[in-house]
């Protein structure tokens, strides 16, 4: 058959595209990862939550499993392999839906509460009005600072001496300047400079009652006239990324906020578009694993099957690194394709186009898939073409006729040859050690992303570039070395059986060491800072602000001391480079020493730590990837050959069932119990944390995943101790030989019928 000029009936076009399609699904099983802190900031779901959504992969993989690897192994397995790839790519396409599906609106409250504020009093308006009476509007109120009023006041009642003035106002607020390289949140940024400038120096002595008086009159007169330009300054400030000291703006923040929770109530369409989608996904990711490696398995020579195993399971780790890498470029554009000023990548609120991917990779996807499907289905095993070339045999070769059987007696060789492989000893001790390594690093290595956010402070984007670097890289080179050693070496099965248990002691020894590599992050240190007072981060200089629903956004002042917000910071004033949206400077701090925080001044302590435990990433995944091809070697050849699809279909199911299903939800009930500070959503039930404590989020991930991992040691020594004479190189060499000589004679007899001709 052709396609495009393609016979696609040889050999190479096929591992080809498989290749592709396998390297694909691998790519998006592992950029789930990376989506899911994006996604539960988004939508506002827990980590429970979205343990569960997770686990929706698995919900639908393990009913599908069983049934897929027993008749997708009687049929053309590669038209099984295309139809599970193209439903994956398809599914992709329905995971990123719910962006489009529930966008993100601005909402339109009814401004008039906040415009009467706005607009000041008639009697404000004269040019008469008592000192008392002009500090009493509500621009100045949220403005200046507390102590400043008192003291003009007591100033202008004189019941207060010029030495209490000094000693009242110790310190002098930064003075804003205007500058048009940065965005501004305030109204008439320069008339109310020039208020809390002149305000000091009456405080000062060097300036008169009068000349602020006339200055507070211009600012109010100025609003008669910029009635819709001030609205529009304070809607500005209140869907700004941060939060700042004022009630005017953070009420706004409020309104809008209940505005929005009326247009979109609930997280639960969302979750549920989600979890349908991973659950098709799970089906279709049936189909490359359980009948693609039986298929390769039947058309190579078993003593070639370590190196070609090495190469498959190199793709599939490839995958994830090319999965965490378009991860860390997805996530470096904000999910609107529009960040709102002062937010950039390293921030912690910071939500990626976690979407982008999803749609790439179902295009990607979708062609290969596509072409596997137009593969015929040959009627010979595979053997020598008379003009040298060699056919795939997508039949599988071992299994028995069964085209004149009965359904019942189709059913009852189902259930036969599953009751045949869970018999074997070594098969049963090889699938409860993968269940066991499954459930410790399935839902670990879903939230490593946050944890090494929280705990080391390393931003989202270069978080996944780190994870590819170290972890999958370091797994697929060990993967490949794994494979050469096992088939330079020509290990038996039981050598094979303890090089696994040694390398898992190893790799669990070393992530046991990770509990203690600890530092303290600008986010850690926000925590710290309040963990004596039940983590409430309102006291008495910003206790007026309306700080209340304010999200995390670190900042520091000069000494380093971290605030949850600039709102928590007492800053009155804000400014934002327009042109890099690291450079945020807040000022009028009345909680800060030096009256202005910065982003730029919070340093993490991290450094040496992120080196430390990516080092030990590193050299756990490759003695880990290690493992990987005489596991698979040994499970492989402790069941009868007519059984492979089956085994790995059930190992898929089990492992599916009591691994990777529950591995996620509890990982996520212990990453929730490390939560400091939750967001709610607009039903009142908690959302996704903004804070986390990230010394028992170290400890409890890494002493759960230890705890694990010690259970599959002993898994892993029984398969030793039953693996005396298991053979995983040279099984089926003898019958091989044979063949080729089969192949010979009949060649030799089929040319002299020819001559005779």
């Amino acid at each position: 058959m052709e396609l495009f000029g393609f016979k696609m009936e040889r050999i190479h076009y096929f591992l080809g595209l498989f290749s592709l399609v396998y390297f694909f699904e691998a790519i998006g099983g592992m950029y789930i990862v990376s989506a899911i802190t994006n996604i539960e900031k988004q939508f506002q779901i827990t980590s429970k939550m979205s343990g569960i959504m997770v686990s929706a992969n698995d919900f639908g993989y393990i009913p599908a499993v069983i049934f897929v690897s027993y008749f997708g192994s009687r049929g053309n397995r590669a038209r099984w392999i295309g139809c599970g790839t193209v439903l994956i790519a398809i599914t992709y396409f329905g995971i990123a839906s719910p962006n489009f599906l529930f966008p993100v609106v601005a909402p339109q409250a009814n401004l008039t509460e906040i415009q009467h504020d706005i607009q000041p009093a008639s009697e404000l308006l004269t040019g008469n009005a008592s000192l008392a009476a002009l500090l009493s509007y509500r621009l100045f109120q949220d403005r200046l600072p507390k102590q400043l009023i008192d003291t003009l006041l007591r100033m202008e009642n004189k019941t207060m001496t010029p030495a209490q003035m000094t000693t009242m106002m110790t310190t002098t607020a930064p003075i804003f300047t205007r500058d048009n390289a940065y965005f501004t949140y305030s109204i008439d940024p320069t008339v109310m400079a020039k208020i809390v400038e002149t305000g000091q120096s009456v405080v000062d002595g060097t300036e008169s009652l009068d000349t602020f008086r006339e200055l507070l009159n211009t600012f109010i007169s100025h609003r008669r006239t910029n009635a819709a330009q001030d609205l529009q300054q304070v809607r500005r400030a209140a869907i700004a990324p941060f939060a700042i000291c004022g009630q005017l703006v953070n009420n706004l923040r409020q309104k809008l906020q209940e505005v929005r929770c009326l247009e979109s109530p609930s997280n639960l369409g969302p979750f549920i578009v989600l979890f349908g989608s991973l659950f098709v996904l799970g089906i279709g990711r049936t189909m490359p694993w359980s009948l693609g490696v039986p298929l390769l398995d039947d058309n190579i020579k078993s003593k070639n099957s370590p190196a070609y195993f090495a190469m498959i399971s190199f793709i599939r780790i490839l995958g994830p690194i090319c999965g965490f890498l378009i991860g860390s470029v997805c996530n470096k554009f904000y999910y609107t394709l529009h960040p709102p000023p002062g937010l950039s990548p390293a921030d912690p609120t910071w939500i990626g186009a976690w979407w982008i991917g999803f749609a790439v990779i179902g295009c990607v996807t979708l062609l290969p898939s596509t072409f596997i499907l137009f593969f015929p289905n040959p009627k010979l095993t595979q053997e020598e073409k008379d003009n040298g070339k060699t056919e795939l045999n997508f039949i599988d070769k071992h299994k028995a006729e069964d085209e004149d059987q009965s359904s019942m007696e189709k059913f009852k060789g189902f259930i036969k040859q599953y009751r045949e492989v869970l018999k074997t000893k070594i098969y049963r001790g090889s699938v409860v050690g993968r269940i066991c390594d499954i459930l410790a690093f399935k839902g670990y290595m879903t939230f490593l992303p946050k944890y090494l956010e929280n705990h080391f402070g390393i931003p989202q984007y270069m978080v996944h570039r780190y994870m590819a670097m170290f972890g999958v890289f370091g797994f697929a080179l060990g993967t490949m070395a794994g494979g050469l050693f096992v088939r330079k070496f020509r290990l038996t099965g039981k050598q094979a059986a303890l090089m696994v248990l040694i390398m898992s002691t190893l790799n669990t020894g070393i992530f046991f060491s990770k509990s203690f590599i600890a530092c303290e992050s600008v986010v850690s240190r926000v925590g710290s800072t309040k963990k004596a007072e039940s983590y409430n981060f309102t006291d008495t200089c910003n206790m007026d602000c309306g700080c209340d629903g304010a999200k995390l956004y670190p900042v520091c002042d000069e000494d380093g001391q971290a605030f949850f917000s600039p709102c928590h910071a007492g800053c009155r004033e804000a400014k934002v480079n327009k042109h890099n949206s690291y450079d945020a400077e807040f000022l009028s701090c009345d909680c800060a020493s030096t009256g202005i925080v910065k982003k730029s001044w919070c340093q993490d302590d991290c450094k040496f730590a992120t080196v430390v435990f990516f080092g030990t990433v590193l050299l756990g995944a490759f003695i880990a990837g290690t493992g990987v091809v005489p596991g698979l070697l040994i499970l492989l050849r402790s069941v009868p050959p007519a059984t492979r699809s089956v085994s790995l279909g059930l190992q898929g199911f089990m492992v599916s069932l009591f691994g990777t299903l529950p591995s996620p939800f509890i990982w996520g009930i212990i990453i929730d119990s490390t939560c400091l500070v939750w967001e709610y959503t607009c039903s009142g039930g908690r959302g996704a944390c903004s804070l986390y404590d990230s010394t028992e989020m170290r400890t409890r991930m890494h002493f759960t995943y230890t705890a694990i991992r010690i259970v599959s040691l002993f898994t892993d020594l029984y398969v030793y101790v039953n693996a005396t004479g298991l053979k995983i190189m040279d099984e089926e060499e003898k019958k091989e030989d044979h063949e080729v000589e089969d192949v010979v004679r009949r060649g030799s007899v089929r040319l002299r019928e020819f001559k005779e001709q």
